[in-house]
């Protein structure tokens, strides 16, 4: 199959576009010199010149911040349980411990709900469409709930969260994808990030707060309320989004051009038939499907070979995995049991366990607030690399506080040590959650997208299992020294994300395929091209050489 990747379509398309408006030593009058990452990008950027509050814009804007109501329901049950597990009357009613393996398995459960929904989130996104698989999702999400608030049994309420981990996978494989493929291409970090984050903590701010709230409560509604919340955004984003236009990917993969040439005209030509942005992405789009089809003569949508037949496809799913399932061994999953963590520093009061978390979540969502707005900035990259190797200090810290403790930690080192825990929530909330659902989006070529974010999933839920299973154990056994083995984890990760992460910004999702074409994909995707642009132009000229054939 490594034959196969030279791509001569898609190779004689981006020779064409690349060369435009192209000369030696271009005046710099001429326009505003500026590198970049692709020339045929910001040249049909240039031409169309759309303003950020064009029509088009406004409703694209209108579609993304929807989408985004389907995210909150990730967000909502992570906070929810960490918060659920510092109430007395849960533990109580259902008669288990804050830690120890019946918590863990209590946990872990939705991770095997996860592992499930990855055999539905294929044939739902991609035969059915990006919709009806956000919408099948909500549903479960719906039902699960209902099982969880209703329940007087634990096997029960295990029963509720395995749907709802189901319903969350499918959901979540279907939900990212739509945002990143009817995303303007320039904005795809910010919206991509904005997607994520913003879904993710407006649930856990609702979870948080609600929570806290129903924490005063000495009764079961005390944790079942919180529980039935979860059900309304799913309930709410199960019909209204099928008032949202269908992916114009998934409808080119489907043999309807002219309904995906509809909907960008709408949201990205402002209107325009002649928009340069839109014919750059249907020739793009066009040029990549017909590739997609060479390699996949004869194949089915339950062939999952297409992830692993040659090298570029391998690369991409090491960097899915690098992101989503590697990344839960650095210590994201001991937000689930700060509760536990509390307790050893000697804050028992469930409502200021509460309260701790709630303030946790506020400014974790203040902090990746800012970095969504930094994605096209920085790149992925940089925050990648600088959020795994600060949130590593942070850890450092914490495993230094620790160790001097000996089991015995004193209250003004326990306040220093929740104070370290924040640090590494702004960290991670500025540098990674951006991230988390854009860019193993982004790295998946258009026809291996929903299968290879479907095996992640898996992957993922396994992963998750594992990981929510034995963090409780293990603070119940060995205690603070359970932030050792994160911390070493950090490092490894950093070294392997230093290796293989490639950039991304800068260009189209199609456009991202020629990193994986290259004998060196990390360097390619950090090679620049200085051009003259002029606005309403286009690209008057290059400046210096073509340094592009890496």
């Amino acid at each position: 199959m490594d034959g196969m990747e030279e791509k001569p379509d898609l190779a004689q398309h981006r020779s064409n576009v690349d060369n435009v408006g192209k000369a030696d030593n271009v005046d710099g009058s001429l326009g505003r010199t500026k590198e970049v990452f692709n020339v045929a990008l910001a040249d049909a950027l240039a031409k169309d010149n759309t303003s950020a509050w064009a029509p088009s814009m406004l409703k694209l804007y209108a579609v993304i911040a929807f989408s985004t109501l389907a995210n909150c329901m990730n967000g909502y049950d992570g906070s929810v349980m960490s918060s659920i597990n510092a109430m007395d009357p849960f533990h109580d009613f259902f008669n288990v411990a804050m830690d120890g393996s019946a918590i863990g398995l209590l946990f872990a459960i939705y991770s095997v709900g996860q592992i499930i929904g990855c055999l539905f989130s294929t044939p739902a996104a991609d035969l059915l469409g990006r919709r009806f698989g956000v919408s099948a999702g909500c549903a479960v999400i719906v039902v699960g709930t209902i099982i969880q608030s209703t329940t007087r049994t634990i096997g029960g309420f295990m029963g509720g969260r395995l749907l709802v981990g189901l319903g969350v996978t499918v959901l979540t494989t279907a939900g990212p994808i739509y945002m990143i493929e009817i995303a303007y291409p320039s904005w795809r970090g910010i919206g991509g990030g904005l997607f994520n984050v913003c879904g993710w903590y407006i649930g856990a701010l609702t979870a948080s707060w609600t929570t806290y709230g129903t924490g005063f409560l000495t009764t079961d509604w005390s944790w079942r309320i919180p529980v039935i919340i979860q059900a309304i955004p799913a309930a709410l984003a199960m019909g209204l989004v099928w008032l949202l236009p269908e992916s114009p990917r998934w409808l080119m993969m489907h043999s309807r051009p002219d309904e995906a040439r509809a909907v960008l005209v709408t949201y990205h030509g402002n209107g325009r038939d002649d928009s340069a942005v839109v014919q750059l992405e249907m020739e793009e789009i066009q040029a990549s499907i017909d590739y997609a089809r060479q390699l996949s003569v004869g194949q089915k949508w339950y062939d999952f070979r297409i992830l692993v037949n040659s090298r570029q496809s391998l690369y991409r799913m090491w960097l899915v995995l690098l992101v989503t399932v590697f990344s839960q061994f650095i210590g994201g999953s001991i937000s689930y049991f700060m509760p536990v963590i509390y307790e050893k520093l000697g804050i028992t009061s469930s409502q200021k366990q509460l309260l701790l978390n709630a303030l946790s979540t506020v400014v974790s969502f203040v902090s990746g607030l800012a970095g969504s707005w930094t994605v096209e900035w920085f790149g992925r990259r940089p925050l990648f690399l600088w959020g795994t190797f600060l949130t590593g200090l942070t850890y450092l810290a914490m495993n230094v506080l620790a160790a001097r403790a000996d089991g015995n930690i004193s209250v003004a080192a326990g306040y220093v040590f929740i104070v370290f825990s924040f640090l590494y929530g702004v960290f991670w909330s500025f540098c990674w959650t951006p991230l988390q659902a854009l860019y193993p989006t982004e790295v998946l070529r258009n026809d291996m997208r929903v299968r290879g974010m479907s095996a992640q999933g898996l992957l993922s839920g396994l992963a998750g299992f594992i990981n929510l299973y034995a963090t409780p154990v293990a603070l119940a056994n060995i205690g603070f020294w359970t932030l050792t083995i994160f911390l070493v984890v950090h490092f490894i990760q950093l070294l392997a994300m230093y290796l293989a992460v490639v950039e991304t910004k800068g260009r189209s999702l199609e456009e991202i395929e020629e990193i994986f074409l290259s004998a060196h994909p990390v360097k390619m995707s950090l090679q620049k091209r200085e051009v003259v642009i002029k606005k309403g132009v286009g690209i008057k000229g290059e400046v210096g050489p073509n340094t592009n054939d890496v």
